[in-house]
């Protein structure tokens, strides 16, 4: 018996580590009939990949608010069309800042009729964010004011009849990403009825705006009437005039310090209808020139992928 249970112990594994081939044998047919191996995860883009790991280079909302930022901290104002406020805050590197780290209140003041009024944001925990329930929004001023981890920030956003989500819906004729868009003068292009309005932002603060037609060529300026709120502590909005020489709106804010900066637009053209845009402009390495959503020179239709506002 023992030697029976020896003679097996030593055949086991001559069997089990043969590499002698059955007659017959076809590779190619065994390797189709095994299962796939799972696909590797896509690499991320190097935009993507800057943008996770770059303080302040992640500016998409993940809200379908509008980002704006104070020294390291960003916080995404979402505001809705039934007055509900939702504020998230974020670090440098988008991470979300638990609602118990920020306290604050924010003021609502509408430019027509309608009272002043200052609500105290509360945390909500099921949402990650600071929440208060105003009125309908209809053009007033959401100035909030916070101290985030102890550091403060206040800030003041335009916000139209249809609350943020009018912000980042691009208007008029073409949705966002319709189509793309040029640079006919480095600045930023959005649709507009009728056509489009370039915007550029420069370093030194000054703002020009130029119409444009369907096909992006220039069209008069004459007539039209609009204003710019840059989206930066302590700015205001700037009524642009009429430069007639240059058929241009022109206007001008304090130098801007930051990179990153994101401007909210109310422009009446002649004849037509209030809109507010909202423009992101990424000025590093430049004299103003505007950039879109995904860093590409000249491409402002950035609707649903928002920048901060410094």
């Amino acid at each position: 018996m023992r030697q029976i249970l020896l003679s097996l112990l030593v055949s086991i594994p001559l069997v089990a580590c043969s590499t002698k081939e059955t007659p017959g044998h076809d590779h190619a047919k065994a390797a189709s009939t095994q299962a796939p191996a799972a696909a590797p995860p896509p690499a991320p883009t190097p935009h993507d990949q800057a943008a996770s790991t770059r303080p302040h280079a992640d500016h998409n909302p993940r809200h379908g608010g509008l980002v704006t930022m104070e020294g390291d901290n960003h916080v995404e104002v979402v505001v809705g069309a039934d007055g509900a406020i939702d504020l998230y805050a974020s670090d440098a590197v988008r991470t979300p800042i638990p609602p118990k780290d920020v306290t604050g209140t924010i003021t609502i003041e509408p430019k027509g009729k309608g009272q002043k009024q200052t609500l105290t944001l509360a945390p909500n925990e099921a949402k990650g964010s600071l929440s208060a329930k105003g009125p309908a929004p209809d053009k007033a001023d959401y100035t909030w004011d916070l101290k985030v981890r102890g550091a403060p920030m206040k800030m003041t956003l335009t916000v139209p009849a249809g609350g943020t989500a009018s912000l980042v819906d691009a208007p008029a004729e073409h949705p966002a990403g319709d189509h793309a868009h040029g640079s006919p003068h480095g600045g930023v292009v959005q649709s507009l009825a009728g056509g489009h309005v370039e915007v550029k932002l420069e370093k030194t603060g000054d703002i020009t705006v130029w119409m444009l037609d369907a096909a992006e060529k220039l069209r008069s300026a004459k007539g039209v009437k609009a204003s710019l709120r840059p989206v930066v502590a302590g700015s205001k909005e700037v009524e642009l005039a009429y430069d007639e020489k240059a058929d241009v709106l022109r206007g001008k804010i304090d130098p801007v310090k930051q990179d990153h900066v994101d401007g909210v637009l109310s422009i009446t053209p002649a004849g037509g209808t209030a809109t507010s845009i909202r423009f992101a402009f990424h000025l590093e390495g430049h004299a103003g020139a505007g950039h879109d959503g995904h860093g590409h020179d000249g491409h402002g239709h950035d609707g649903h992928t928002g920048h901060e506002g410094h």
